[in-house]
């Protein structure tokens, strides 16, 4: 896949004044398969809203990401569209190269003019997806009874056995 559709996810820090800016990101499927080739998700769509809070040290960016996509059950095999809504922070501190230091902290190049969210979006959004996948119709994910077949054989008592339930 090519990489000019990541621009869509860039920001122009540098321009930026010390204030909260906001930005919306539209994502779909050409995002995960661009950072997964191995994924079971379809029809990823969702929507990306960023708070970036500007200062002379840092960024603070609040991510808050609606989306949805197509799973299969892993105990009934059928589809079903799982949404999700999440929250998540950032802080982005200048310095003079580039570092991941945490999860939740990364320091940036200060003369770096654009910063693009794209990974970003994309880890947020495959941090929300259950590893254990269970179908809506599955209320109680213990209760495997509903996924047992039964028949309604009626059960025929053997003559032989009459005067032994008699001792009952």
């Amino acid at each position: 896949m090519n990489k000019k559709f990541l621009r869509n996810y860039g920001i122009k820090i540098q321009s930026l004044s010390n204030n909260i800016h906001e930005y919306d990101f539209e994502f779909n499927q050409d995002l995960i398969d661009f950072y997964s080739d191995e994924n079971e998700l379809k029809d990823v769509s969702g929507i990306c809203n960023l708070n970036v809070s500007k200062s002379d040290l840092m960024l603070e960016v609040l991510f808050k990401i609606q989306g949805k996509t197509k799973l299969v059950c892993d105990r009934t095999l059928k589809n079903f569209t799982y949404s999700l809504n999440s929250e998540k922070k950032i802080l982005f501190k200048f310095g003079e190269e580039d570092d991941e230091i945490s999860d939740e902290m990364v320091v940036i190049d200060r003369n770096k003019s654009i910063l693009n969210m794209a990974k970003y979006i994309y880890e947020f959004f495959m941090l929300e997806i259950p590893i254990k996948r269970l179908h809506p119709s599955v209320e109680n994910e213990d209760n495997i009874d509903n996924f047992v077949f039964t028949t309604k054989q009626k059960k025929e008592n053997d003559p032989r056995l009459d005067p032994l339930n008699k001792l009952k």
